[in-house]
């Protein structure tokens, strides 16, 4: 009776961390987007909108989301400089420093659009420069990607993160007493040949020589563990793209 009650929670957990992955990967993208519309509206910037590519591998979404972060990174970086350069070293230090409420939120933009109006052009895109410049996302998912890059779970499609528990148990290997390699793993039909791939990957990385009844445990854990690692740079993705828009805002209600 407790071991058909682990496994029913280990099915919870594989699919409730499976549906989390999926978000996190959206939640990057969508993140992305905001900041290249704020960046190209603002900056005069042309970073082209990107998508999540759910026929490729977590790791290697991940790896396309770092590559073009760091193109959009060098970008403000420049614009950092100029600002630097042009404001006071007390009000550059506001806007890098910690804030924590609106009011201060709004003497900053006073003090930018009453003092600096006329020498940085538009205030919009020189503040959302310095406070990319400062989140540095480029390397807070590298760090992230990189303590999971042994990860058997990065080789997951995209996709295959929203099947189903059926579908789950039709590609999940089963435990044979007599498999031919001696591994006692034989693995069941694959779904697709696009699944077989990253689905293969996963587990006989995970589950090769394990019985059957610790597949689904070990699949969670890993499943689990990369979400615990991502979540933080995934909220600080989040974070970064709400104080721009607040800042935005603020400057686009003085501009009114």
């Amino acid at each position: 009776m407790l071991s058909i009650f682990g496994a029913e929670r280990d099915k919870q957990r594989v699919l409730a961390a499976s549906q989390t992955l999926y978000d996190f990967i959206y939640i990057y993208v969508s993140s992305t987007n905001t900041i290249f519309r704020i960046l190209n509206q603002h900056l005069g910037t042309s970073f082209p909108i990107i998508t999540v590519r759910e026929n490729l591998s977590i790791k290697e979404n991940l790896q396309l989301l770092i590559s073009t972060l760091k193109e959009m990174q060098a970008v403000v970086e420049m614009k950092d400089k100029d600002v630097q350069q042009s404001i006071s070293h007390r009000l550059y230090a506001k806007i890098v420093g910690p804030i924590t409420s609106l009011q201060e939120k709004i003497t900053v933009v006073k003090d930018l659009y009453e003092n600096y109006k006329g020498v940085l052009g538009s205030i919009c895109g020189p503040i959302a420069a310095v406070l990319l410049k400062h989140s540095n996302l480029p390397v807070i998912v590298e760090s992230a990607l990189h303590r999971l890059i042994a990860s058997p779970a990065l080789s997951l499609q995209v996709a295959d993160l929203l099947m189903s528990h059926n579908e789950i148990v039709k590609i999940f290997p089963t435990a044979t007493v007599n498999s031919p390699s001696g591994s006692g793993i034989q693995e069941a039909r694959p779904r697709s040949a696009s699944t077989a791939f990253s689905l293969s990957n996963f587990l006989q990385a995970v589950l090769w020589g394990q019985a059957s009844t610790n597949t689904l445990k070990i699949a969670a854990n890993y499943l689990e563990e990369a979400v615990r690692v991502l979540r933080p740079s995934c909220e600080s993705f989040q974070c970064i793209v709400k104080l721009a828009e607040v800042y935005i805002s603020l400057i686009t209600d003085k501009l009114q």
